[in-house]
């Protein structure tokens, strides 16, 4: 059963993920947009799904899950970032590549086991990730026709590049802690349901937050006009989505095997960016993907 969920999961985020890179590449204020559009969203269904599951809802079931919802929410903020300075389609394999660090995490704390073909693939996603990320053929550059002018927009479009990288790292680091904590938490404390339920309120309440913020900065900007947020509409809800399906896929299965499963939607952005976003790659670069979708899928395996 967790095959299922997981596969409709990888379907869902896939695009969902190439939906807010679209967003976040013409819209300016694009990350605080997103996590307030994603967390009142999230609310709204969240309430919808409580009513329809009859699920209780109590302090402390939101003081347990508080902690993994935060480091949830702190990694969909570096993705956000990340968007707005990295290819989505280099982006996304090395930000899923997360999933080895869940899989550690289980095997050193929760005792999940694999085998020595995961083992190898836990080392070739970290080596084609660091091979994927160190790359100055991605970096923008602004050419003047001033070769001062032009060595100076080349350093600050590197280290706008290595920015971005590093956002994308830092949704690795807190995406694979938060995936094991969800894993530890499901086989203890909380059911399916009220995960959901508690991330949703969470979130919505920094979405509102978010918001306020935003109000600040872009006053005339209107959440709930959804002719011109068409395309962040369609980009929440299908995430919202996915983190129901998510859920349950860690309900039914082990991190260990879901986490990396998951993470290989990847395919999926890759795929939609080059058809909607034009995105191209060099050979290199779709070889090192490869590998690392694979030993995705290789961790999967029981």
């Amino acid at each position: 059963m967790w095959l299922l969920f997981a596969t409709i999961t990888v379907l869902l985020w896939g695009t969902s993920e190439t939906i807010f890179k679209k967003v976040s590449t013409h819209e300016r204020h694009s990350v605080l947009k997103l996590i307030s559009f994603n967390g009142i969203i999230l609310g709204i269904c969240a309430l919808i799904f409580m009513l329809v599951t009859r699920t209780e809802v109590n302090f402390d079931m939101i003081k347990t899950y508080l902690p993994i919802a935060i480091i949830y929410i702190a990694s969909m903020f570096c993705t956000y970032k990340a968007m707005t300075l990295v290819k989505v389609s280099i982006l996304s394999p090395i930000q899923n590549s997360s999933c080895a660090i869940t899989t550690i995490l289980c095997i050193l704390i929760l005792g999940q086991t694999v085998g020595v073909p995961q083992i190898i693939a836990i080392a070739v996603i970290i080596i084609c990730m660091i091979l994927l990320s160190v790359n100055k053929d991605e970096v923008l550059r602004i050419e003047s026709g001033n070769k001062e002018e032009d060595e100076k927009n080349a350093k600050r479009a590197y280290l706008l590049y290595i920015k971005g990288i590093a956002f994308a790292l830092g949704y690795l680091l807190l995406d694979g802690i938060g995936s094991f904590m969800d894993d530890y938490t499901l086989e203890a404390d909380l059911s399916a349901e009220q995960v959901i339920i508690a991330y949703s309120f969470i979130y919505a309440v920094v979405g509102i937050i978010a918001l306020i913020v935003l109000k600040f900065k872009d006053r005339e900007y209107k959440i709930f006009d959804f002719k011109n947020n068409k395309l962040k509409l369609a980009g929440t809800l299908v995430e919202t989505a996915g983190q129901y399906t998510y859920i349950y896929a860690f309900a039914f299965g082990d991190a260990a095997l879901a986490s990396p499963y998951i993470a290989a939607y990847s395919i999926v952005t890759i795929i939609l960016s080059r058809i909607f976003l034009k995105e191209k790659l060099k050979r290199r670069q779709y070889v090192l993907i490869g590998l690392i979708i694979a030993a995705m899928i290789t961790l999967s395996f029981e």
